[in-house]
């Protein structure tokens, strides 16, 4: 027997509405003024409610904060289970979650020092509970599709992994590449270095030169990559690419 379908109240539906309308004010205040000016009094005044109801919804600016993680983090977990999908060699795929991570990290700038501010000591005590596990859960399904991918690499003789070196290795190599190069721009932009405040061409580049260390064929000497990251764009993420400016309008 069918459960009976739960019917949404107006009053819920109100509440469900005006929680995504701070999210969206929270989120274009981030990518306009950064952490810093994400402000809870002004995010009231644009809703049209006080600041007490805003904090009905979330218990902290630094809650807040992390909301607006967890729905960018969620999208990033999409884009890369659908780059895993991409029709291309265990390498070509790897090079499409890469892809994945340059469309996500242009579309949210925010993300990166939203993450180090919720993580902080001071930070993760500010925040619910329930919000911690969801970013963490985020964090774990773009783990476990990268590391997917590198199992099937594995399987398929693409990459024979050295002795002492698991998956998991190999997979934490390349995270940090694109997080170190994030946090770099985000702390050390002021020295208007090109290769650290647009890491993005060095980022691409190096991580060919690391999976070229791993031994990952096809070689970069022995396959055209660069072709393969536009066909991603072109196949897999059209729409986004083009919000991106990857891929012209």
């Amino acid at each position: 027997m069918l459960a009976p379908m739960r019917t949404v109240s107006a009053k819920q539906q109100e509440i469900r509405e005006r929680e995504q309308t701070i999210l969206d004010l929270a989120q274009a205040m981030l990518l306009e003024r950064g952490y810093l000016g994400l402000s809870m009094d002004r995010i009231a005044e644009e809703v049209g409610v006080s600041k007490g109801t805003v904090y009905q919804h979330f218990v902290s600016k630094e809650d807040l904060l992390a909301a607006v993680a967890v729905r960018s983090a969620n999208t990033r977990a999409e884009l890369f289970e659908r780059a895993a999908t991409f029709r291309g060699t265990t390498r070509e795929r790897m090079g499409a979650i890469g892809a994945a991570a340059e469309l996500f990290f242009t579309l949210f700038p925010h993300h990166e020092q939203a993450e180090r501010v919720i993580k902080s000591s001071s930070g993760s005590e500010k925040i619910t509970p329930e919000r911690s596990l969801s970013l963490d859960t985020c964090v774990f399904r773009c783990f476990g599709t990268a590391t997917g991918v590198i199992r099937d690499a594995v399987a398929s003789g693409d990459l024979a992994l050295r002795p002492g070196q698991s998956v998991e290795q190999v997979c934490v190599g390349l995270w940090n590449l694109y997080t170190g190069a994030f946090l770099m721009r985000d702390l050390e932009s002021h020295l208007n270095i090109p290769a650290v405040t647009d890491p993005m061409p060095a980022l691409v580049a190096n991580s060919q030169v690391l999976l070229d260390g791993f031994g990952w064929r096809a070689l970069s000497t022995e396959h055209d990559y660069e072709s393969a990251r536009l066909r991603v764009f072109e196949e897999v993420f059209p729409t986004e690419a083009k919000a991106a400016g990857l891929l012209p309008a």
